[in-house]
């Protein structure tokens, strides 16, 4: 197994990369030029390119005799956000756009990872496949659908990627073993019913007291139809109705997000929304469309390759740089997509150092340590190199 000093001499081109991504973000399917810009870093790494899988995504291809094939993912794509590191020098060029998720961090660390193992492979045996990943932020379906419907990846036995976080101390390794991240659904509910003036209610079908009904009912879905010892949320987030004060209009509209652990509970969800919605809207004398929209699936880290990720994490940065989560986040990642197809898991590399980086994912003055990184680097190459089945791997 390589120590930390054998990947120092990495952390140069880590940071320039990060830096050069930093600057020239692109989202959702729209990065044509990220892509081309990683088809170019592969290629100078001597890794075949199979390029514009799905839309932009691309997949570099690292054979080196026989053994496992192994998947890392990177996903490559910004947000439409605003930057406000102004004293930044790499900051966003692209105005409304910044990278405020990590994920040219996560495409640079990738990168190198690429490098490292070509320039090294005495250490293991096998194939890595090198995934990167456009529309992980969306738009749905995102970018894992077209990548895993491509056939591309269909060899791989087991997937890894890393997501910074601010979270955690810089340079650490997080992990929740089981149920770590919920199915992320939309739904969407229009209620129908019959406007009038306001100052006579009796002539209308009020779509709007239906919609706080509905609103106030959908909570006890969670508090009395589910099973205690399962986890969800549901959350109404846009309520849209009516025009002016004295007009009952004559539909009003909901939309609001479902997060679950599993697809016994997703469906049971599914239903009862619609149960409930139903129920008020026949009342009430209306009626209703109702939609529910698939979003990503749960991200359910398999036991195996997260004592994997554990194992290399004690060997190469110290016992003290892993840590066990407890408890699973509501949040939800483009992940899943892989290890519904195969098993995997995604870790958390920690990036808090002091308070120039400890704002949040998603908020525009968010960045990461960039310390951290190279271990980010450490622990991907050790997965690989730890499951070799290479005569020269160790395990």
């Amino acid at each position: 197994m390589p120590t930390m000093q054998d990947f120092k001499p990495y952390e140069p081109y880590l940071i320039e990369t990060r830096r050069y991504l930093h600057r020239h973000p692109e989202t959702g399917f729209d990065v044509r030029e990220t892509h081309d810009f990683v088809a170019r870093q592969l290629r100078e790494a001597g890794i075949d390119v199979v390029e514009h899988v799905g839309r932009n995504s691309l997949v570099g291809v690292l054979r080196n005799g026989e053994g496992d094939v192994v998947g890392l993912r990177a996903d490559m794509d910004a947000l439409p956000l605003a930057e406000e590191n102004d004293a930044l020098p790499y900051r966003s060029c692209v105005p409304g756009r910044m990278h405020a998720c990590g994920h040219d961090a996560h495409t640079a660390m990738l990168l190198t990872v690429a490098r490292f193992l070509s320039d090294h492979r005495d250490l293991w045996g096998g194939t890595v496949k090198f995934i990167f990943q456009e529309a992980e932020e969306g738009p749905s379906p995102g970018g894992a659908e077209g990548i895993v419907a491509s056939g591309v990846v269909d060899d791989v036995g087991c997937f890894y990627a890393l997501h910074v976080s601010p979270a955690f101390p810089s340079g650490s390794i997080a992990i929740k073993t089981g149920e770590a991240m919920a199915a992320a659904d939309t739904i969407q509910i229009t209620l129908h019913g019959k406007g009038a003036h306001a100052a006579y209610p009796h002539l209308s079908i009020d779509p709007v007291l239906m919609q706080a009904e509905v609103v106030t009912a959908l909570q006890a879905i969670v508090s009395r139809v589910l099973d205690p010892t399962e986890n969800a949320v549901l959350t109404v987030t846009q309520v849209h109705a009516g025009t002016t004060h004295n007009i009952i209009p004559a539909s009003a509209f909901l939309e609001g997000t479902v997060r679950t652990f599993n697809d016994a509970t997703r469906e049971l969800l599914r239903r009862g929304i619609e149960d409930v919605v139903r129920g008020i809207a026949a009342m009430r004398g209306g009626t209703y469309d109702y939609k529910f929209i698939p979003g990503y699936g749960p991200t359910v880290n398999a036991a195996e390759p997260a004592d994997r990720f554990r194992a290399v994490t004690e060997c190469l940065l110290g016992k003290d740089r892993f840590i066990a989560i407890p408890k699973a986040s509501m949040g939800a990642e483009d992940f899943s997509k892989y290890i519904r197809h195969a098993t995997g898991c995604i870790a958390w590399l920690g990036t808090h150092r002091d308070e120039s980086d400890g704002y949040s994912l998603h908020h525009p003055r968010f960045n990461v340590d960039e310390g951290a990184l190279l271990s980010g680097v450490v622990v991907l190459s050790a997965v690989v190199i730890h499951g070799s089945r290479h005569p020269k791997g160790e395990n």
